[in-house]
């Protein structure tokens, strides 16, 4: 017998998922930067977390990935890039959905 999750469940798993994000780091030309979560979307049973480079930051510099951590140093979700930074702001997005399967045993 299956019993239902019910949607206030799901969202609880939506907040835990956001507030286990503390921060990125960006690999800047093989160098690991530590950024701040710049912005953060809940919608529905998505999340999407972002990262921004300043303008004034790596310009003329290959950014070839950014990584979520956690408060430990946990690494929890990797994105792979590789771009030449310009002189304009450089934003890096994350997103994840939650959905949940249930299985009759």
């Amino acid at each position: 017998m299956v019993d239902i999750i019910q949607p206030l469940l799901l969202d609880y798993v939506v907040q835990d998922m956001s507030a286990r994000f503390d921060h990125a780091l960006v690999n800047i030309a093989g160098e690991l930067v530590q950024y701040p979560i710049h912005n953060t979307i809940i919608s529905g049973r998505s999340v999407r977390k972002y990262v921004y480079v300043p303008e004034t930051e790596a310009v003329g510099k290959q950014i070839l990935g950014a990584s979520l951590m956690d408060t430990a140093g946990n690494t929890l979700a990797n994105n792979a890039l590789n771009v030449i930074k310009n002189d304009k702001g450089f934003l890096i997005g994350f997103e994840f959905f939650v959905e949940v399967k249930a299985n009759d045993i």
